[in-house]
């Protein structure tokens, strides 16, 4: 092994919160690549790439830092992987000045009739998340966890975008800790396992933190996140945006909306407003007031994008015990039902 190589792209059951994930909890998540490739369907509930350069196809997945011991790691990937068995073989990808090691498709693969993933990302295709949307949250988290209060990460890592493909961009910005005016203030557990799990069942854009940021998203005007948010609207054409917040504790309803104190981060856009009460109330949610979280009382995500990008916005307080696939897999389950019927209904009048 080639001491110098500590990074893994991975591109399946691998990615933070699938089936394999716990193999690599351990493990810094370094960003979002997509690499030279084509990504096959196996039939067997796994996909295999094979990396060629150049193609136009390109295969997403995640980038990891493989941590103190990597060739520990890599032996032990290799056996599940069954490198030695010649289901795949392990070699060196030079991308974006980037060295990483990654997984691709051996000959008793390449022997067998597989089905070619046009799109290149198995999160979109094939997905723990479509069947157990609730067991996807729980080991995404479990991830997460270990990056609530690390302040470690550099400028590029901090960040977490997922590239989908409708006008709508969903925004965690509190999924790790934060400092407002020096001081800590907490995760907001499950958000960001949320706005992953919506990007995948409905291709809406998503940006969550991935460490402890030094600077609160949802307080401070001047943020990385803010401005990456920018980009995104201005590369993607976002129509809506909808900002993802929990409770720290229980409270009287499911879900406060933060759409300004007279509802004007909507733009006038009162069918959005409309449709999540349609939607929420399908599903036996019941919404708070609009005065309790109205995102206005300083520089919010939703005022940002409300007031200096002229998109309409949305922040949505979610209740803690909503935000429970464990304890409360009944609720989540709703809760999830309710966001993926709004978002779709957003999107036909978009």
């Amino acid at each position: 092994m080639k001491a110098e190589i500590n990074k893994l792209f991975v591109y399946g059951t691998l990615l933070k919160g699938e089936p394999r994930s716990h193999l690599i909890h351990d493990c810094k998540l370094l960003g979002i690549e997509e690499v030279p490739g084509r990504l096959y369907d196996t039939g067997k509930g796994y996909p295999a790439a094979v990396f060629e350069n150049p193609v136009k196809e390109k295969v997403t997945g995640e980038v990891y830092l493989l941590g103190e011991n990597p060739e520990k790691k890599l032996k032990l990937l290799d056996q599940v992987e069954g490198v030695e068995s010649g289901l795949y073989r392990r070699r060196v990808l030079l991308h974006n000045g980037l060295s990483l090691y990654a997984y691709e498709a051996s000959y008793l693969l390449k022997d067998r009739p597989l089905k070619n993933i046009a799109s290149g990302n198995w999160r979109r295709y094939g997905s723990v998340a479509f069947k157990d949307p609730a067991g996807f949250s729980i080991s995404f988290e479990r991830h997460q966890k270990r990056s609530y209060r690390d302040f470690s990460c550099s400028s590029s890592n901090e960040l977490i975008f997922l590239k989908g493909n409708i006008p709508v961009l969903i925004t965690a910005p509190h999924a790790t800790s934060h400092l407002r005016m020096n001081k800590l203030k907490y995760e907001e557990e499950y958000t960001g396992a949320i706005s992953v799990l919506l990007h995948i069942l409905t291709g809406s854009h998503t940006l969550y933190t991935n460490c402890a940021l030094k600077t609160d998203p949802n307080f401070y005007e001047h943020t990385p996140f803010k401005e990456r948010i920018r980009e995104i609207v201005e590369e993607f054409g976002i129509r809506f945006v909808i900002d993802i917040h929990g409770t720290r504790t229980q409270t009287n309803n499911d879900i406060y909306p933060g759409i300004g104190k007279r509802g004007e981060f909507l733009l006038g856009n009162e069918k959005h407003f409309s449709l999540l009460e349609e939607s929420t109330k399908a599903y036996g949610l019941t919404l708070g007031g609009l005065n309790v979280f109205p995102a206005s009382r300083q520089m919010t995500v939703t005022k940002f994008v409300s007031q200096n990008l002229k998109i309409p916005a949305m922040q949505l307080e979610i209740n803690r015990e909503l935000r429970n696939p464990q304890g409360n897999p009944g609720g989540f389950k709703n809760l999830i039902d309710a966001l993926l019927k709004y978002i779709r209904s957003i999107q036909e009048i978009l």
